[in-house]
């Protein structure tokens, strides 16, 4: 601890890419676009809301926490994964890590027994659960619900679910006993978290591959029905008592109580960015009735989070970003060899993912530099279409499988 800073190891690393973004601006300049441009803009909107809503100190502390898990992760992932060589480097990293812990996911699950969290808690001295996941919430039909190596099992269950696409289309493409191994893994992974966000997230995606399938072929057809979707969603925000996002929550949720805490979260913030809409309330306490006093202040949403604490504008500048993002890479999809398409294809079904489960789950702690870090993990693509004369990095010419 460095004050009130909590000091850890990503924080550290992501310290050192901020470092070497302001020494090497002209190469990140170089390659930046809109998304790089509007997650500045993102940070420089939290400076102000911290600065309106508390103090200069709290200003400087808070927002070069936050700069570090939004443009360190980003750029974390932007300046290293500069090829379709190290994007497959490291997923495939990822992707044997889950698998290799998979017996202590089956364990922990079937024991009742955080057993990597003890182990950290003797080796540092720090608890690093919340006590209530040792309590019988997180145990259902006599099976714990698996955290791994996370703060949270809807954090493990969403990282394992951010790889699947990866995995499976590896699996399908090169069909190696190896590659069977690690999408079993995975899949008893999610499972093992008993959480509705990994099966959201793989429903998403299968989505997603659908509309990338077909995408050039039918895009017309895809934005009627999307400003379809968007029309039916306005009418029975209208039309109901409960609202289109109240109802979307309680029913995307296997616990019908984590369901209705949710739902009341949307309900009662409402006012506080209704009250804030342009800065936000920042780290102060958001508005609940007085006979909600036993409702803790955590906030089970992403988006919702951003919204409320940095304002409207925040979230319509991030969410952007985001669609940007992924709409810039699905539009030059059929521009890329075959082997580079599946793996561009498979970053499309991640970061979609990941922007949609995030109206119904928070990504805190090392979950959310996660977020940003996929989010810059796919800018090697614009290097590698087809139209493209020049190659930015000398092993490419490696063979991937």
């Amino acid at each position: 601890m460095i004050g009130t800073v909590r000091i850890e190891t990503y924080r550290i690393v992501l310290a050192l890419v901020i470092i070497y973004v302001i020494f090497n601006l002209k190469e990140v300049l170089d390659r930046a676009n809109i998304t790089d441009l509007l997650l500045f803009i993102l940070v420089t909107i939290a400076f102000f809301s911290f600065l309106y809503n508390h103090s200069l100190q709290k200003a400087i502390q808070s927002t070069g926490i936050y700069l570090l898990e939004t443009l360190g992760a980003f750029y974390l992932a932007r300046l290293y994964i500069i090829t379709p060589q190290r994007f497959f480097r490291v997923n495939i990293a990822f992707i044997t890590i889950i698998t290799l812990l998979l017996g202590f996911t089956i364990y922990e699950s079937l024991s009742q027994h955080r057993i990597l969290h003890e182990w950290a808690e003797k080796i540092t001295g720090n608890k690093s659960l919340d006590y209530r996941l040792y309590t019988d919430y997180y145990i259902r039909n006599g099976i714990m619900r698996a955290t791994s190596l996370f703060a949270h099992p809807i954090l493990f269950g969403t990282l394992a679910a951010m790889f699947t696409p990866f995995a499976l289309m590896l699996m399908w493409r090169f069909r190696r006993p190896l590659y069977i191994v690690n999408v079993i893994g995975l899949a008893i992974s999610m499972l093992m978290t008993l959480s509705s966000a990994p099966l959201l997230s793989l429903i998403f995606q299968a989505i997603t591959a659908v509309l990338v399938k077909f995408w050039n072929s039918a895009r017309r057809l895809w934005v009627g029905i999307f400003f379809g979707g968007l029309a039916s969603a306005m009418l029975i925000e209208l039309l109901s008592n409960r609202g289109f996002f109240g109802i979307l929550i309680s029913y995307l949720t296997f616990n019908p109580n984590t369901g209705y805490f949710r739902m009341l979260q949307w309900e009662n913030s409402m006012d506080d960015i209704i009250e804030h809409p342009v800065l936000g309330i920042a780290h102060n306490d958001w508005t609940r009735p007085y006979w909600m006093d036993w409702m803790s202040d955590s906030i089970d949403s992403f988006w919702l989070l951003v919204t409320l604490q940095y304002g409207v504008f925040a979230f319509l500048v991030l969410f952007t970003a985001c669609i940007y993002a992924v709409f810039h890479v699905l539009n030059h999809i059929d521009q890329h060899s075959d082997e580079i398409r599946w793996m561009v294809t498979s970053w499309i079904l991640s970061m979609m993912s990941l922007v949609l489960i995030g109206f119904t789950v928070h990504y805190f702690d090392k979950l959310q530099p996660m977020f940003f870090f996929m989010l810059g993990a796919c800018g090697w693509e614009v290097y590698y279409r087809v139209t493209q004369t020049y190659i930015i990095d000398n092993d490419s010419s490696n063979n991937i499988s």
